[in-house]
């Protein structure tokens, strides 16, 4: 963390974290799709009138995580892996942007028909793949945020809390992406699981905010007991053999 901007990549990811949290243009727009059964990604649709705005937000998310994993790699020691699926998340967010779907399925019946027979072009199956990079490489984000935060010492309640949380985006991604796959593969009609993905959508909003904190705090602890151990000292600071010495 000493050869990075730290204010500046904490900026980024925060800027990044408000901004994929598209449930607050759901909000603003007056929950225009049924929460229960339709996924966030379709308020980009181009049938949607929040197609514009959920497509900026969900490009510019990507465009200020690649900046942050570009800022942060020259000082990054044995956290490839977190940088790597941070990237995987952020092209695969920016692509989606890029390429959305025609129309909301959840919202249209004859666009859930021509999705359920094949008919709606190559945009879905783009949208199909990008979204599975994003999703893939949050589940990695997270299982590798827990990783980094436990070889630096987890950083007390305040880093312990943000491995929760990870393991909880790695957890809720990977129960989307079998309760959604397991449709596909069996032919049937794809039920978005609404609520799940919001509340998978928002868990990552909190990890991309709170993650920068957490590690630098954990590096810092890190830092000062290994000070203290070359001092001679406890990690609470106290003289190695003085309490020996006191009784």
């Amino acid at each position: 963390m000493v050869d990075v901007p730290y204010r500046l990549l904490r900026n980024l990811m925060l800027a990044a974290a408000v901004l994929y949290c598209s449930l607050l243009l759901e909000a603003a727009a007056g929950f225009p799709l049924d929460v229960h059964h339709s996924f966030l990604s379709e308020l980009g649709a181009l049938d949607q009138s929040t197609s514009f705005l959920a497509r900026a937000m969900d490009l510019t998310t990507g465009v200020l995580l690649v900046v942050a994993v570009l800022v942060a790699r020259p000082a990054v020691r044995g956290r490839r892996g977190l940088m790597v699926s941070t990237a995987a998340f952020a092209l695969g967010t920016l692509f989606d942007a890029l390429s959305p779907m025609d129309c909301a399925p959840s919202a249209s019946d004859v666009c859930r028909t021509g999705e359920a027979n094949g008919q709606t072009g190559v945009g879905l199956v783009l949208h199909e793949v990008t979204s599975t990079i994003a999703g893939l490489g949050s589940i990695a984000m997270g299982v590798y945020a827990v990783r980094a935060l436990r070889k630096a010492g987890w950083g007390g309640v305040r880093g312990r809390a943000v491995a929760v949380l990870a393991a909880a985006v790695a957890v809720t991604q990977v129960w989307l992406g079998l309760q959604t796959g397991s449709d596909v593969l069996t032919g049937d009609d794809l039920d978005a699981p609404g609520i799940l993905q919001r509340v998978s959508v928002l868990l990552l909003c909190l990890l991309l905010g709170s993650l920068l904190p957490a590690l630098r705090h954990a590096y810092d602890d890190e830092h000062d007991v290994d000070r203290g151990a070359r001092l001679g000292r406890s990690p609470r600071g106290v003289r190695a053999g003085s309490r020996a010495a006191a009784r």
